[in-house]
């Protein structure tokens, strides 16, 4: 059987291609049951310093597997909601850098899911929305979360209240999107965002995640956060190496010690 999401390595970059082309790429139960542990796969190799999700023949995601509310009751759909929660806390709460590379559309669930990303690369011509309210629903996927911090209270509540379209060039400009490509090259884009980001001290890149997963902070939180987690960073392997690569003028070799 051909799986719905192909995992492949390039260097210490790991690529999660979701591949269910004929519902393109919709989050249906098949995909989640092979995303969630590959996430989980490539979140625990220490080899692993950065995560590219993308969507097989030239889509993202379009969203949720709507052919599943059919007949609906509040207990599936309990678990529907309940089963993204898996992916988006690999995602935000993980430790690896995650880059989504996004051509044509990212609606609904698959939105949530370019948005729990920590960068996003963006064709001119994607195409993103939450068309929840189209099908009667709020927004899930973690948009109330995610989408505010990107893009501000006013500009999340016209895009979640209204399902407003926009494309690659809009989301740039909003915030959505923080690279550009030209059409069929999102991938590409990424891959060379990806070295910069795997190229960085994981432990440091960690610290950093974990930090913003706690959002929103107040100034004393983010003090605590800083007071806790320096002290400890500063003592590791990789800032000595940092050190001794800024003096020898040469690139550090981060071990994520």
């Amino acid at each position: 059987e051909k799986m719905t999401v192909n995992v492949t390595r390039e260097g210490p970059i790991s690529v999660l291609e979701i591949d269910n082309v004929k519902q393109r790429n919709a989050l249906t139960m098949a995909v989640k049951e092979v995303l969630v542990p590959a996430l989980r796969e490539a979140e625990e190799n220490p080899d692993v310093r950065c995560i590219v999700i993308t969507g097989a023949g030239g889509t993202f995601s379009a969203g949720g597997d709507v052919s599943l509310f059919g007949d609906m009751t509040p207990a599936k759909g309990r678990q529907i909601v309940f089963d993204q929660r898996k992916f988006l806390h690999l995602m935000l709460r993980g430790d690896t850098p995650i880059i989504a590379a996004v051509e044509g559309f990212a609606y609904g669930a698959g939105f949530g899911l370019a948005m729990a990303a920590d960068h996003v690369v963006a064709a001119e011509n994607a195409k993103f929305c939450a068309a929840f309210n189209k099908i009667g629903l709020m927004p899930d996927g973690g948009l109330l979360w995610t989408l505010p911090q990107r893009i501000g209270m006013g500009r999340a509540k016209d895009m979640l209240m209204c399902a407003t379209v926009i494309d690659g060039i809009q989301a740039k400009n909003l915030g959505i999107a923080d690279r550009l490509a030209k059409p069929t090259k999102a991938l590409d884009v990424a891959m060379e965002r990806a070295m910069h980001f795997a190229s960085a001290a994981p432990l440091a890149v960690a610290t950093i995640k974990s930090a913003f997963a706690r959002y929103p902070l107040d100034l004393e939180a983010a003090f605590a956060i800083e007071t806790d987690a320096q002290p400890a960073l500063m003592n590791t392997q990789d800032a000595k190496e940092a050190r001794r690569a800024f003096f020898a003028k040469e690139k550090p070799n981060f071990k994520g010690a």
